[in-house]
């Protein structure tokens, strides 16, 4: 049985999705791209201010799983081990 699978699978997911954000940031503000008449300067901006939340959403989530993974290994176990 693979220990707390699903909080992996959530925790890869949360760095997936943190990296293409980074990606898509960094790409735009190299190339200097400007996306539907917007600057790179906001998007790094944005970036910028909402990193706190996005990184404690992955955080959030990720401690989430394990704790209802924890939960749910306990619940399951026999009375007398």
């Amino acid at each position: 049985m693979n220990a707390y699978s699903w909080t992996k699978r959530i925790g890869i997911a949360g760095i997936v999705f943190l990296a293409a954000i980074a990606v898509f940031v960094t790409v735009v503000s190299i190339l200097g791209i400007r996306v539907a008449g917007i600057y790179p300067e906001a998007f790094r901006l944005t970036a910028m201010m909402t990193a706190p939340f996005t990184l404690g959403l992955v955080a959030a989530t990720t401690l989430t799983a394990a704790l209802v993974e924890t939960l749910l290994r306990r619940k399951r176990r026999p009375a007398g081990a």
